[in-house]
């Protein structure tokens, strides 16, 4: 269709024929950020974080959070008895975990992403407690 015809067609026929423009957004693209995917990715870390705090402010066994952190793909860096590292490279999270020295379960912890990290150096990572 041309121009002038589209005019005069209806308003299906123009969409059908309409010539659509595309653009794919790419992580670290000419349009900065990431885009849609970044957005993506960080809806999908922010879902995944909120997830995983809900699960050790529900859970009183470390027993129990370390097996839900395993099934979501989380690996150990540290499982210590006195503090736990679990990171996610994927998603680009790490949990901390305080242990509680007189039995299990934590005494803290701090899920975050690996940009919270960048963005606080020189700054305590504190804990919330438990």
């Amino acid at each position: 269709m041309t121009g002038e015809s589209c005019r005069h067609a209806s308003i299906d026929a123009v969409r059908c024929a309409a010539v659509s423009r595309i653009i794919f957004y790419t992580r670290g693209g000419a349009f900065g950020g990431g885009g849609m995917l970044g957005e993506i990715e960080t809806l999908q870390r922010q879902a995944v974080m909120v997830e995983i705090e809900e699960i050790i402010q529900s859970t009183p066994d470390y027993t129990d959070v370390r097996e839900a952190l395993r099934s979501r793909n989380f690996i150990p860096e540290q499982d210590d008895a006195d503090v736990a590292i679990w990171v996610q490279p994927e998603l680009r999270i790490f949990v901390l975990l305080q242990m509680n020295l007189g039995g299990g379960g934590y005494a803290g912890y701090r899920v975050a992403a690996y940009d919270d990290l960048e963005d606080d150096e020189g700054e305590s990572a504190g804990f919330n407690a438990r």
